[in-house]
């Protein structure tokens, strides 16, 4: 479920921590990452939260990471 965003960015994140706590579900080999935004993108391979909006998100987004590799 995607809730309304008015920032498209928010939902592209959303979206990609949706999917990918969903494949965490179902496969342990490593996840291939795509995305339209290359700012979503960027908040996976970056250490810093660029904006404070989304550092739930992130958060979550940083903790699926730890468990398995994902590759943007």
């Amino acid at each position: 479920v995607i809730f309304n965003y008015n920032d498209a960015l928010k939902a592209e994140i959303h979206a990609l921590m949706q999917d990918m706590a969903l494949a965490c579900q179902h496969t342990e080999l490593p996840v291939y990452v795509q995305s339209d935004s290359s700012e979503a993108l960027s908040i996976l391979s970056n250490d810093s939260l660029t904006r404070l909006a989304y550092w739930h998100f992130v958060m979550q987004i940083k903790f699926l990471m730890d468990g398995q590799e994902f590759i943007p």
